[in-house]
């Protein structure tokens, strides 16, 4: 019963990491604020990650940090085309 508890609470951490990364990425307005707001995110995630303190939060920050300047810059260089 306690691994069951622990890998809850390490799900729920890393969905949390996830959608709060993913939320500071999302909605900051601006050209050069979306970049520094994923650089932000991926560096605490990557120290909460190596601290190994809260590190399934950790997780979800680093890959909400990558996924939303990946989308980011798919989108700006999408917009070059244009």
């Amino acid at each position: 019963m306690r691994a069951v508890v622990g890998l809850v609470e390490d799900i729920v951490l890393g969905l949390c990491g996830l959608v709060a990364g993913w939320i500071v990425v999302s909605y900051v307005p601006g050209t050069v604020l979306p970049v520094i707001a994923a650089t932000v995110v991926l560096a605490v995630g990557g120290r909460l990650l190596f601290n190994g303190a809260i590190w399934t939060a950790g997780i979800g920050l680093v890959v909400a940090g990558a996924a939303g300047a990946g989308v980011y810059v798919a989108d700006l260089v999408s917009s070059l085309g244009t």
